[in-house]
């Protein structure tokens, strides 16, 4: 048996790694003998100790088959199994007088109490902890260093873990501050990044969609929505769709800009220029529809695709095509009927639109004066609602009897009427004249019995007929 402080008995070797878990207690000390070396004094806490054995430039030895303790728990112990030293590289055990390990001997724990005496019976070896044992726990000799490549002392447990814990709670805080500014600051970036080109090119996509109330939210104004409708727009669309919308802002301001943009309209490529103004965070387009007048088409029951023009007041539309029907049997538009519209050039040109009597038009209205002519040139009388009168008729001192007169329509008066050329009224496009000239044939009887031919006067007034009305007729105008 060895005692506490006494050098070992016949030189036998020490097994670090076969040792029992706990050491037995020991027999009262002995007096160590005059051949022990002495022991240095610990070092207090902080210094540098003085290294038993030089420590190797080589790295740690490799995790050892026990789990270590997790990293950073606290009271974490070594494992109760030791394992032999080769386990850890250490090699042969150590002898008296020889140096220790060569490889993979870590080099003292910074801190760390010294071993026992020299020759005390050494403990067993465990698996290293990670960053140090127990703090206040001596390492034990022949233990693998707890530093990393032989580098003295780690950081304390609670030093490493408050400074994890104040990293995390700092990007919990940075995390929630930059989402409360992203929620504040984003929205208004988006709302001011928004262009002028940017609504006309969203207002044309809308128009271009049939999308009428998502359109009218890019205007600036109030308008008669009668035709700014998703109705209109789809016929519209199904007429000439619009395409390959291109805007750039000519000119920029903080309110006010002026956006080209370039479309195609069924396949007809047009140009025009928008104004927009900026009201709050909106550009809102000034004009964006144009005003239209239906005047020309008053009476004959048009419609612009589909709705009714009767009841149009101050009508405007979206840029798009419009077709202009007519439910009369007697009438047709004289030019085109379908008109495309996107500037108030184009709407202007509804002003100049004529409508004229088709060919079943112009055949009931000769129809029609013809009727009226033969009922007129039938009547005795000296005057008669078609014209042909002669009151006045100067018969060289005779005086006209009444109920004398005889008129008869001459050949070339009923090849006349045969081509009468109705015109159509400014005004009331309804209403249809001719001015051609219609000749008849007259003579009466005087007070003197004579009978007389009258050569000039007695001409036919205009005839005229309403195609507007329920009933058409003819009336004369002079």
């Amino acid at each position: 048996m060895v005692n506490e402080g006494e050098p070992p008995q016949g030189g036998h070797q020490i097994d670090f790694g076969s040792g029992p878990q706990d050491p037995p207690p020991p027999p009262p000390a002995a007096p160590a003998p005059p051949t022990a070396p002495p022991q240095p004094e610990p070092e207090p806490d902080g210094a540098q100790p003085t290294e038993a054995y030089p420590a190797q430039p080589f790295p740690a030895p490799a995790a050892p088959a026990y789990p270590e303790a997790p990293l950073g728990f606290p009271g974490a112990s070594a494992p109760q199994s030791p394992a032999p030293p080769e386990a850890f590289g250490y090699g042969q055990p150590e002898q008296y007088g020889q140096p220790g390990p060569q490889y993979g001997q870590p080099g003292p724990q910074y801190g760390a109490p010294q071993p026992g005496p020299y020759g005390a019976q050494p403990g067993p070896a465990y698996p290293g902890q990670p960053y140090g044992g127990q703090p206040g726990q001596p390492g034990q000799p022949g233990q693998p260093g707890q530093a990393y490549g032989g580098q003295p002392g780690g950081p304390k447990k609670s030093s490493k873990g408050l400074l994890w814990g104040l990293i995390g709670g700092g990007a919990v805080v940075l995390i929630a501050i930059v989402l409360v500014v992203a929620l504040l600051v984003v929205p208004a970036i988006t709302r001011s990044s928004v262009t002028a080109a940017d609504a006309v090119k969203g207002y044309l996509t809308a128009v271009s969609k049939s999308d009428a109330k998502t359109a009218l939210g890019y205007l600036e104004g109030s308008f008669d929505k009668d035709l700014l409708t998703d109705a209109v727009l789809k016929e519209s669309n199904k007429l000439a769709p619009i395409s390959h919308i291109a805007v750039k802002q000519r000119t920029s301001g903080s309110t006010i800009g002026d956006v080209a943009a370039t479309f195609s309209v069924g396949g007809k490529t047009v140009t025009t220029t928008y104004q927009a103004y900026k009201i709050k965070d909106d550009w809102k387009i000034t004009n964006g529809v144009q005003m239209v007048s239906f005047d020309s088409l008053k009476g004959l029951d048009a419609s612009v695709n589909g709705v009714p023009t009767a009841k149009l007041t101050e009508p405007y539309v979206f840029p798009g095509t419009y077709k202009l029907t007519l439910p009369s049997k007697y009438f047709s538009f004289k030019g085109d009927s379908t008109f495309t519209i996107v500037d108030e050039n184009d709407a202007s040109g509804l002003y100049d639109v004529q409508v004229e009597l088709n060919d079943t038009g112009v055949k009931e209205y000769r129809s029609l004066v013809r009727t009226a002519v033969e009922v007129c040139v039938a009547m005795k009388t000296l005057s008669t609602p078609c014209g042909m009168d002669i009151t006045a008729i100067d018969l060289s001192g005779a005086t006209p009897v009444e109920g004398t007169v005889t008129r008869t329509l001459t050949a070339e008066g009923s090849a006349a009427l045969d081509a009468l050329q109705p015109e159509v009224s400014g005004a009331t496009p309804t209403v249809v004249s001719s001015y051609d000239s219609v000749s008849v044939d007259m003579t009466l009887q005087g007070n003197d019995g004579q009978t007389y031919s009258v050569t000039y006067g007695g001409y036919l007034d205009t005839p005229t007929v309403d195609f507007g009305a329920a009933d058409p007729k003819v009336v004369w105008e002079q």
